[in-house]
């Protein structure tokens, strides 16, 4: 199956406080269609230090469809993600890791395509000012 472009958002909260508003949005952007969630979990650290990663559907304070949940953790999201995204937590933050595609890209691809176009780089931009990353070479 091909992609649009992915992105792996890494959003941070207390340890074990993530909202049923997390479910929501989450629900919201798959019916929206413009974006799609490919993989989803949460990333935690161990007293040793150790990075693991837990599936939405194993949460226990998240309600909602279990099986729907269970299907957002495809494995995409591989073990070397997993340690990264644990070195951006301290002993009391999770994070939450969503891979998203961009499919509104893809979209417009063909389009630009047809003018004899190219889609040459893709640019983002954090919350944060000044921090910018470009990801030239991007195949859609």
């Amino acid at each position: 199956m091909a992609f649009g472009p992915l992105e792996l958002m890494v959003l941070s909260f207390p340890a074990d406080q993530l909202s049923e508003g997390v479910r929501a949005t989450l629900n919201r952007l798959a019916a929206a269609g413009e974006m799609r969630v490919v993989d989803a979990l949460v990333v935690r650290t161990n007293a040793a230090g150790g990075a693991y990663s837990v599936e939405l559907s194993q949460l226990v304070g998240l309600r909602g469809d279990r099986t729907r949940l269970a299907r957002l953790a495809t494995g995409l999201i591989t073990e070397s993600d997993i340690r990264e995204v644990a070195e951006l937590l301290d002993d009391e933050t999770d994070a939450l890791a969503v891979l998203l595609e961009h499919r509104w890209v893809r979209d417009l691809a063909g389009p630009v395509a047809a003018s004899r176009g190219n889609i040459v780089a893709l640019t983002h931009i954090s919350g944060a000012p000044g921090h910018c990353r470009v990801l030239t070479g991007t195949t859609i």
